[in-house]
């Protein structure tokens, strides 16, 4: 079960993710690479093997992260298109 604050902090996160941003550039250098560089895809995967290093890095177990990502995975899914492929919700 997640805890007030991680409830909080998902609020706030998704808040902050409603306001409207323009951008100067389609995709920012650093994440040019993240498919081969990126945490979601070099660090996750063995951090979801120890459930004790997955608490560490995130703070939260993987149920409550899955939990809170069920809540908001509509809200932050981005559709794939012909020019580039959305980062996961995960």
């Amino acid at each position: 079960m997640c805890s007030a604050e991680d409830v909080l902090l998902l609020i706030a996160v998704v808040e902050d993710e409603d306001r409207e941003k323009t951008r100067s550039v389609w995709v920012y250098e650093i994440n040019a690479t993240r498919d081969d560089d990126g945490d979601f895809y070099s660090l996750v995967p063995e951090l979801l093997k120890d459930d004790k290093r997955f608490y560490v890095y995130f703070r939260m177990s993987v149920d409550c992260f899955d939990e809170i990502l069920n809540m908001i995975r509509d809200d932050i899914s981005k559709k794939a298109t012909d020019f580039r492929r959305p980062i996961p919700p995960e």
